[in-house]
């Protein structure tokens, strides 16, 4: 007896392992349903890799996590299932590439099991267009079960209308179906169906069907039908004028026709001689290739006979078709006739030879290029341009000293074969105006070979030669002849110096910029006219070319310096922006010329807004006219941040700029929210309303009025205020604002040419280089990379600094320097100050600031402890400014607002994890989820770097009502011992709902409280009977909750730990009470429960 009741034993235990096995969990030790559910809390995803990943996991779970899947779905009347449709279709996509096919019959066996079960129609069709991506023959049933449902049919019929390997199943199911017509007309066109069969299946179809129906059938039988079906669609098509109707049943005749053509020809060309005589072109054309298809040895009178109908369309579709149907010598049969024809026709042919390039055929066409009639004689032109070859090109020749030779050089122009040696022979003409053109064609075909004979014609008597001979040297130049030219123009008059400088640039052009300056460096070391080699510096346009045009636009006399400033406008290189303004800002003069051309080359810089508007504000500062500054403030509209904003509003007061002023103002405020609150700027956007209402004739005026309105009727009552406009400081001077601020935002330009620093709460944290920018000053600590800002000692430079609890953003010239970085006080010893002072200290050199403009942000929310619970011992944990008692991912675990947010922005994923280890605590806290669908946890008594659920113990901290945690197991719930106790079922209010926690673990007891019920009262070793890990080793446990091995369950201490499985989650009033510092408090405790 007792060896039976052994063996039972076992057999027990072997049945309780296989359930768990069954349980489908992955690595992680997640079931499907938990795997479905975190795949949906992380969709969509943020990159690629992330959606591989969760379309992977989820994949995975095959038929099971596919129908959990599809089980989430709600009444699809409500429209709210948005992001499951997305996971289906993700899913199912995934597994459709090539790599991926192991997976695909699980995901499709879940959404079968799916379709059957549901009762939604809309939710069916969704899941019939999902299988369809992955049905095979086997799957035919789960379509044809549909076919009857009026809803579902259209669906289901698309369906079969793809799944491959079922043509030969569909044709013999077609004559037994009941379903419409015209459905199954459309299912056999769809899906090519041909057979036999088929054609008197359709054809029975015919009499009384509608027009959509007989649309249908006729295009069945279009890929099904013989010269019966023809002889049926030919009466009908006849009866309704071959004219366009609802059945299209002439157009199904004549696409018929063609499919018969091949083997029923001469029926088909008996048909195609009745169809040319309609009236109808389209009709007429088609016709006609039929009946060339069909003619065989008669094809070539056919063509003849169509070249001489008077349709163009009729007589090109001859053409068209004439060799395939008759041969090669057809060209030959209409060279015979061309002089017969008319001459449309014959202008037909001309083209025709053209295009297929018959240099047998050239003579009739060097014969046509001499015909009074222009249309002919071009287009005879434009052929023997197509057709090439020696005589085409010589006849084409001959014509650049006639009336046709501008439509002689256009042909060949584009010539096809090399020309070269007909051209130079034409150089030698005596006649001035074939040289002249031949010139022009040697530029145009850039002939580097020409370029001797082309030089030597720069010494022609006849002045168009020789002005030809020097402009075509600017397109046949190479690098070798740079020297000579140069030699050339050092000689050169006023008349022949602008074409050798473009043979000289020509020459250089394919040099790097450094090759070009090393080229002109040379020449400019021996010259004595340096003004002839400006704009080959200016194409050069690299910093050595810019550097020598400086020198040269300061040190020649006033005519040498307009011509190197002129090259400087003409260099295409953003490096040269500096160069422009300082010129602009010393020689009055030039300033707007320069000013434009910077602006130019700044606008389409690779320059961030910062550094654009840096630069904008340096011309501006210089005074230009009304015209550029209004370019420039037009300009700045485009940079929708607070400096760009406090620049334009300096112009509202200016007469002449101020409603461009008003326009960039009214348009940054627009486009930024944060801009849009505090009295500093609502005064400017009210002064751009003023501008624009005195603007009474103008309607866009009007509509600016109208957004202002809008703006102003939301406006924030607080927002940036203008704190400092001009300062100064050095050594121990300083200069800020005289207020104390917590959490604030502020941006400012400053400038020095040694190092400065600003002081937040009273704490220096941001140091103002002048060479290398701004810089975090516990940057070290922070491990972060230096970042180029485009600082120069003594220049401007702008910085964005945001601080809110213990976070600090900084920004400077546009550029990141250091985001969500913990600030530290100085010593790192000292407590960082929760308030205090903004300002800045120069150091050996004088920093100026200008335009401090700070945002005092609302204060953060600090929680302390009750009297009651400062006089039992509780320690604060998080008081909502700091995690100074946290260690490990601190990085998406984020002060906000008197909270700690879990967010995914920054992306270091991780756990949060206490400072202090602790072993019997009580531990409270207030969680809101602000996501739905939230999965969190609390690791209490865990290790670093571990999973808290099996080695020490997770409270789980879950939305479990949200509809992706159908099925969700009752061991996973909100306040769970994660696998081991069961708590009790809590119901969540909306989200953003505050809930207050409590979590005492005394021992092996563990008691979870929620909004004042206790859910959770239990033993973790009794749960278990003290197994905590199997017995025998295995990786299934028959004694835990959920099957599984939790080695670390009875752990004597550990740290605290918040557990991220994503962001949306928030918690507040941290704080805990540790009973392992007095025992016997503890057991009172205890009692008292």
């Amino acid at each position: 007896m007792k060896k039976l009741q052994y063996h039972i034993l076992i057999l027990l235990l072997l049945c309780i392992c296989t359930v768990g096995h069954s349980q489908g969990t992955d690595q992680r030790n997640r079931v499907a349903s938990t795997i479905i559910a975190d795949g949906l809390a992380q969709l969509p995803a943020n990159n690629v890799e992330t959606f591989n990943q969760v379309m992977e996991e989820m994949a995975q779970t095959g038929a099971d996590g596919i129908k959990s899947l599809v089980g989430l779905f709600g009444p699809t009347s409500k429209g709210a299932n948005a992001s499951y449709e997305y996971a289906v279709n993700g899913v199912v996509d995934y597994v459709t590439r090539p790599d991926k096919a192991n997976l695909r019959a699980g995901v499709k066996e879940g959404l079968v099991q799916a379709l059957r079960s549901s009762k939604d129609q809309v939710l069916q069709a969704f899941l019939i267009t999902q299988i369809q991506k992955l049905a095979t023959a086997a799957d035919v049933a789960v379509f044809e079960a549909y076919l009857n449902d009026g809803y579902l049919q259209p669906f289901a019929m698309s369906a079969l209308a793809t799944t491959p390997g079922i043509d030969q199943y569909l044709i013999g199911w077609l004559p037994k179906s009941d379903l419409p017509k015209q459905t199954l007309a459309h299912l056999i066109t769809t899906r090519q169906l041909v057979s036999p069969t088929l054609e008197p299946m359709l054809l029975s179809w015919i009499p009384g069907a509608d027009s959509q129906t007989l649309n249908e059938i006729y295009k069945a039988l279009v890929i099904n039908g013989s010269t019966k079906a023809a002889k049926v669609l030919g009466k009908q098509a006849k009866s309704v004028g071959y004219q366009y109707e609802p059945t299209h049943v002439a157009d199904a005749y004549m696409q018929l026709l063609t499919r018969l053509a091949s083997n029923d020809s001469k029926w088909v060309g008996k048909a195609a001689k009745q169809l040319v005589k309609q009236q109808r072109p389209a009709i007429r054309c088609a016709a006609l290739e039929l009946l060339l298809k069909t003619s065989g040895s008669k094809a070539t009178s056919e063509v003849l006979k169509a070249l001489k109908d008077k349709d163009v369309q009729y007589r090109n579709t001859a053409l068209a078709m004439a060799e395939e149907s008759a041969g090669n010598g057809i060209f030959k049969a209409v060279y015979n006739q061309i002089d017969r024809l008319s001459v449309p026709a014959q202008i037909d042919v001309v083209r025709w030879l053209g295009n297929n390039r018959q240099q047998n055929f050239v003579e009739i066409v060097l014969k046509k290029m001499m015909s009074s009639n222009d249309e002919l004689s071009n287009a005879s032109i434009h052929a023997a341009s197509q057709i090439g070859g020696p005589q085409a090109l010589q006849g084409l020749m001959a014509l650049l000293g006639g009336q046709k030779a501008g439509q002689a050089l256009l042909a060949l122009k584009s010539f096809k074969g090399s020309i070269q040696a007909e051209a130079l022979k034409s150089l030698g003409n005596s006649n001035a105006s074939v040289q002249a053109q031949a010139l022009k064609l040697i530029a145009e075909r850039r002939m580097y070979q020409a370029y001797d004979e082309v030089l030597r014609l720069t010494a022609s008597q006849n002045a168009v030669v020789k002005t030809a001979a020097y402009e075509a040297l600017g397109s046949i130049s190479d690098y070798q002849h740079f020297e000579p030219l140069c030699e050339m123009l050092e000689r050169a008059d006023a008349a022949t110096a602008p074409h050798l400088q473009k043979a000289a640039l020509y020459a250089l052009h394919l040099q790097s910029s450094a090759d070009q300056f090393a080229a002109i460096q040379k020449r400019l070391a021996k010259t004595t006219r340096p003004q002839l080699y400006y704009p080959m510096l200016a194409q050069a346009g690299n910093q050595q070319a810019i550097r020598r045009l400086v020198v040269e636009f300061h040190f020649q006399k006033p005519s040498m310096a307009d011509e190197a400033f002129n090259s400087l406008l003409k260099i295409d290189n953003e490096s040269v922006i500096d160069v422009l303004e300082q010129i602009a800002s010393t020689t009055a003069t030039r300033k707007d010329q320069a000013l434009k051309r910077a602006l130019t080359l700044t606008k389409r810089s690779s320059l961030n807004g910062m550094e654009r508007y840096l630069l904008y504000r340096r011309a501006l500062e210089m005074n230009p006219s009304v015209s550029v500054v209004n370019s420039y403030l037009s300009a700045l509209g485009s940079i929708h941040e607070l400096p760009a904003l406090t620049l334009a509003a300096q112009y509202l007061d200016k007469k002449e700029n101020a409603y461009q002023a008003a326009t960039v103002v009214k348009t940054i405020i627009a486009k930024n929210k944060a801009l849009q609150g505090g009295e500093t700027i609502k005064t400017w956007l009210n002064k751009a309303k003023d501008i624009f209402s005195a603007k009474t004739e103008d309607a866009d005026a009007g509509y600016a009025i109208d957004e202002i309105k809008g703006l102003l009727g939301k406006w924030q009552s607080d927002g940036f205020m203008h704190e400092v406009v001009d300062g100064k400081c050095k050594g121990k001077a300083s200069v800020g604002s005289g207020d104390t601020f917590e959490n604030v935002d502020l941006y400012v330009d400053w400038r020095t040419k040694g190092k400065g620093m600003l002081y937040l709460r009273s704490m220096p944290e941001v140091v103002l280089d002048g060479t290398t920018g701004a810089r975090f000053v516990h940057a070290a600590d922070n491990k972060l990379v230096a970042v180029e800002q485009n600082a120069k000692p003594g220049e401007w430079n702008t910085l964005h600094v945001r601080l809110v609890n213990d976070r600090l953003l900084i920004e400077s010239n546009g550029r990141v320097v250091a985001e969500n970085v913990i600030i530290k006080n100085t010593p790192s010893r000292l407590p960082i100050k929760t308030v205090g002072q903004i300002f800045f200290m120069g150091g050996e050199e004088e920093m100026q600031i200008r335009d401090l403009m700070i945002h005092k942000l609302p204060s953060t929310p600090v929680f302390t402890l009750s009297k009651e619970e400062k006089e039992e011992g509780y320690e604060v944990l998080f008081d909502g400014r700091s995690l100074d008692k946290w260690e490990g991912n601190l990085i998406n675990y984020v002060p906000v607002d008197g909270n700690i947010y879990v967010s995914a922005k920054y992306g270091a994923g991780g756990n949060l994890y206490s400072k202090k280890k602790y072993s019997d605590f009580i531990y409270r806290f207030e969680f809101s989820f602000v996501k739905p669908g939230v999965n969190n946890g609390i690791g209490i008594r865990t290790k670093h770097g571990v999973d808290a659920a099996y080695d020490g113990m997770e409270i789980q901290v879950l939305d479990h009502d949200d509809p992706i945690y159908k099925g969700l197991h009752d061991y996973q719930q909100h306040g769970a011992v994660y696998g081991i106790i069961v708590p009790k079922h809590v119901k969540f209010g909306p989200l953003g709902t505050w809930n207050v926690e409590e979590i005492r673990a005394i021992g092996d007891r563990i008691t979870v409280t929620v909004n004042g019920e206790v859910i959770l009262d239990g033993n973790i070793r009794e749960a278990c009977q003290g197994h905590n890990v199997a017995p025998d080793g295995g990786k299934v446990n028959p004694y835990t909750v959920d099957k599984k091995n939790h080695p670390g369950l009875f752990n004597k201490d550990g740290y605290i730990s918040f557990c991220g499985h994503g962001e949306g989650v928030k918690f507040r009033n941290v704080r805990i009470l540790d009973l392992s510092k007095n025992k016997k408090t503890s057991k009172s405790r205890t009692r008292r429960r």
